[in-house]
């Protein structure tokens, strides 16, 4: 009994020692959260620390390969790839890294935001470096050239850099005339492609129950197409026959043609009228561009060239569009229509080059598809006399349907047409009459059909494929015959009709945004 209350006794000092000596210990300070979730717009925002401005950043890499088609899927309908020669790749491949920054906070304005998303590409036949000088075509037209003027970066991917604040938007950002989505069902990204980006400043008003309206002035450079002056002297090597404004080069086989655009002095304006409902958007848009020339090349008639110009002009553009939100979940239908007047690179979209108008040179054995985007015409000479600025005019309807066949599968079939009209009484009377066609020679349509299917083994893997077949159903100077030498090939003759490619992608993506 008494060793029994010897150990108790111990024990119980022991017990005291360490009680004594942990409460002379400091104590564990609680865990600061340095880094703070933010859910007042969703998923994978979180604080800034010591402010209450939140940030999400994004971003994905991309790998693809494709067949009969260049840069971002682009079909083949022009230049050395569409020739079908040796000097052509049939192959092409690109590689693209893109980071997004989304920082928002809330004031007593509203929701305060600034977005970024950019990146970097390495496409096949690029050198081994970044930041290569772009492409444009030079004033004398011909190929799209690096060092051209105007210029672009090459190896640098930037698709938006914008501030939004109390219904105002400044920066790259979408156009507000800009509505049908094709990258919800293609992986292309021209034709009636929209949703490339453009420096804006826009308002758009909440109007209630769904509404709204935008308005905003914008830079129209992008979309900016020649303007033709129809006396230019025309680039070296152009086949006699065809006159300077559809050049066919000796070298290399149709190109651009020069351009004499004046300078930028007036933004385009653009406004559109939306509707958001349950069963998806509706929207109505409409557009206005400055068409100006420089000077006429010519004198004659009392003009001298170099001091008189015809006078501006407006080009504008009008359109609508629809989606659809089909009964199954994630299903949809898209449909837009375009109309443009003197503003064509708005419905057209056939270069990723400044001021390039080349748009079909596409060669079917001994059959060549041509076309040409412009956006004005003008002549001074004594058939025409000095003309004013003729405006062509362009229109597009464009239609899609996705259908998810399990949560992590769906397919889509998308299509549209084109078609292009010169209306210039000065192209009738210097470019088609002289060369034994009749008037409206230089006009032209086309369609393309398609279907994209897209695989996500896991969330944030795409896995796509993307067929589509383009054609020329109507081709300008149709019934002529052309001789030039293809790149790298002995100069040969084509029968001027319709032509058309199949092109094909296999495109990987991991997106690595929250």
């Amino acid at each position: 009994m008494g060793a029994r209350r010897l150990l108790l006794g111990g024990i119980a000092g022991l017990v005291a020692v360490i009680g004594a000596h942990a409460a002379e210990m400091p104590v564990k300070a609680k865990a600061v959260q340095y880094v703070r979730v933010c859910t007042l717009y969703g998923d994978g925002f979180y604080y800034f620390p010591g402010t209450q401005t939140c940030m999400k950043i994004g971003g994905f890499v991309r790998a693809e390969i494709k067949y009969d088609a260049i840069g971002s899927f682009e079909p083949a309908i022009n230049g050395a790839n569409a020739q079908f020669f040796r000097g052509g790749d049939r192959i092409d491949t690109r590689v693209r890294a893109g980071i997004s920054l989304d920082a928002r906070e809330q004031t007593s304005y509203g929701t305060l935001r600034a977005y970024l998303l950019g990146g970097w590409q390495y496409t096949s036949n690029d050198a081994p470096t970044l930041s290569l000088p772009g492409t444009a075509v030079p004033t004398a037209g011909g190929a799209a050239t690096a060092g051209a003027t105007p210029n672009g970066a090459n190896n640098v991917y930037f698709a938006r850099a914008f501030v939004q604040f109390a219904g105002f938007t400044a920066g790259k950002a979408v156009s507000v005339f800009d509505f049908f989505d094709t990258a919800r069902y293609s992986l292309q990204t021209n034709f009636a492609y929209q949703d490339l980006g453009i420096n804006t400043f826009n308002y758009t008003a909440q109007l209630g129950n769904g509404w709204s309206a935008g308005l905003g002035i914008e830079d129209g450079t992008f979309y900016a197409r020649p303007i033709k002056d129809l006396n230019a002297a025309p680039p070296a090597g152009v086949i006699a026959g065809f006159g300077t404004i559809f050049p066919i080069l000796a070298a290399g086989g149709p190109t651009n043609s020069p351009w004499n655009n004046a300078g930028l002095l007036v933004p385009d304006i653009a406004g559109n009228v939306r509707v958001d409902q349950p069963w998806g958007p509706a929207q109505i848009m409409g557009a206005l561009h400055d068409d100006r020339a420089r000077y006429y090349s010519a004198t004659a008639n009392g003009v001298i060239s170099g001091v008189a110009h015809p006078a501006d002009v407006w080009g504008w553009a009008a359109g609508a569009g629809l989606r659809v939100n089909l009964p199954l979940p994630g299903d949809s239908f898209d449909v837009q229509a375009q109309y443009c007047r003197g503003w064509s690179g708005r419905c057209i979209i056939n270069s990723s080059s400044r001021l390039a108008d080349q748009t079909f040179g596409l060669v079917n054995g001994g059959t060549i598809g041509l076309a040409w985007v412009d956006n004005a015409f003008m002549a001074n000479s004594a058939v025409t006399g000095a003309t004013q600025l003729q405006l062509p005019v362009a229109w597009n309807i464009y239609a899609g349907i996705q259908h998810y066949w399990v949560p992590n599968l769906r397919t889509s079939l998308y299509g549209g047409y084109v078609n292009y009209r010169a209306e210039s009484s000065a192209v009738d009377a210097l470019v088609c009459a002289p060369n034994r066609f009749g008037p409206g020679c230089a006009d032209w349509a086309a369609w393309q059909i398609g279907s994209r299917t897209l695989w996500n083994p896991v969330r944030s893997l795409d896995v796509g494929v993307d067929v589509q077949y383009t054609a020329l159903s109507k081709t300008a100077f149709d019934g002529g015959t052309v001789t030039f030498a293809p790149t790298g090939a002995a100069p040969t003759s084509f029968r001027v009709g319709t032509t058309g490619v199949v092109s094909a992608l296999l495109r990987i993506q991991q997106n690595f945004y929250p």
